[in-house]
């Protein structure tokens, strides 16, 4: 058994000494094969269909193409006792934001302010315009004829019924001979010594001493009524209680006309974004919407703002972020590949085309660069028609 084991151990150690003595007998041939790096292998990339201008996102802001600061006509006085719409509410014609000394305020469309307050009876501009803002807010009254005759004095008291008010009864009549005015001469507008304030809804008597009241209705006070060049309007600001009434007072600022997106980015950003670049974002719907770069106005600061219009469902104030796949409204996409892809000898133009292990030389046009991507389009060369470049064509870099 000994001998056994001394003839295994043997065996081994002759082994090990032959492997110890071939490795040591390396050749200085094979030493320096040893040594080289590996050839390289080629470095290729795939030809990509798309734009030469690559993506951008931005965040924009949704804000009404107009703002208009409403401020007191100069029969409104007192303080603001209540305030019931906040910025970001929809006015709608005949709607009530506050109410002034207890009393209601009425928003109604028109281009004007009320220059008067309004009897049954009286005729004018005031009470055409009153009659299409009536309209406007859904009161029927006929065709507006400038008179304020009795279905427009229905039309005021359901206004102010609808506020959960009763509307102002005031006075009219006429006057006796003694007090008449001279031919040509207009009968006073203002109440008579005493009268109560219009802005109570109390009765206003029709003329000073000698008129004759026949009658009371319905009127429209002055106090009562803002009138608002374009409704339906978006809160931007509105007063608060408590506030004094001056005649500069802003009272409201609305946000009137088509809802616009904008941002406002350093020149350096805008990049390539040009007017009718289109954008995606998800709307306040959770739909997927577009909207279309319409202005890029540079400002006083050096930057660069721009504006978008959509048909997504967007709510003044609220904040999006698009994102403009073909900021340089390019036309369609292109075959793109790295500048360093392409090869200019000879005034013609090459890329290496990989075909198994090996590389073709094939000819072909450039039709831009944007940076370091180049558009090509289809082999040009006589010999190469028959190759087709496209979306996943890969080619040789450098």
């Amino acid at each position: 058994m000994k001998r056994l084991v001394l003839a295994v151990v043997a065996i081994v150690a002759v082994g090990v000494g032959a492997w110890l003595l071939a490795v040591g007998m390396e050749s200085p041939q094979q030493a320096a094969a040893r040594a080289e790096p590996p050839a390289p292998e080629p470095v290729v990339v795939a030809l990509d269909r798309g734009y030469l201008n690559g993506p951008v996102s931005m965040t924009v802001e949704a804000q009404n193409q107009q703002s208009v600061v409403i401020t007191p006509p100069a029969a409104l006085t007192g303080v603001v006792t209540s305030v019931d719409r906040s910025a970001g509410d929809t006015l709608s014609p005949g709607s009530v934001p506050f109410r002034v000394n207890g009393r209601p305020v009425f928003v109604l469309e028109g281009a004007f302010a009320l220059y008067r307050d309004i009897r049954p009876g009286d005729e004018g501009d005031d009470v055409l315009a009153l009659q299409k803002g009536l309209l406007a807010a859904g009161y029927a009254l006929g065709r507006p004829d400038g008179k304020y005759g009795p279905r427009t004095q229905a039309a005021v008291r359901s206004m102010y019924r609808s506020a959960g008010y009763a509307a102002p009864e005031v006075a009219f009549g006429t006057l006796d001979a003694a007090a008449a005015p001279s031919p040509g001469a207009s009968a006073p507008e203002t109440a008579a010594p005493g009268a109560a304030a219009p802005s109570d809804g109390t009765t206003v008597p029709a003329a000073g001493p000698g008129a004759a009241a026949t009658a009371k209705g319905p009127g429209v006070l002055q106090s009562e009524v803002l009138t608002v060049p374009r409704l339906p309007a978006v809160v931007e600001g509105i007063t608060t209680v408590g506030t004094g009434i001056a005649a500069d007072t802003g009272l409201l600022t609305l946000g009137t006309g088509q809802v616009v997106l904008t941002s406002t980015l350093p020149q350096g950003s805008v990049g390539a974004l040009a007017v009718d670049a289109a954008a995606r974002f998800t709307d306040d719907s959770g739909a997927d919407a577009t909207a279309r770069v319409t202005a890029l106005e540079p400002t006083e600061t050096g930057e660069v703002t721009v504006s978008l219009l959509t048909d997504g469902v967007v709510r003044a104030g609220s904040s999006y972020v698009l994102t403009i796949d073909n900021p340089a409204a390019e036309d369609g996409e292109r075959l793109l590949a790295p500048v360093s892809a392409v090869v200019t000898r000879a005034g013609r133009t090459y890329v290496y085309v990989r075909e198994g292990t090996e590389f073709r030389e094939v000819a072909v046009e450039v039709e831009v660069t944007v940076g370091g991507v180049a558009a090509i389009v289809a082999a040009v060369g006589d010999g190469d028609a028959g190759v087709v470049l496209g979306e996943g064509t890969e080619v040789r870099v450098g």
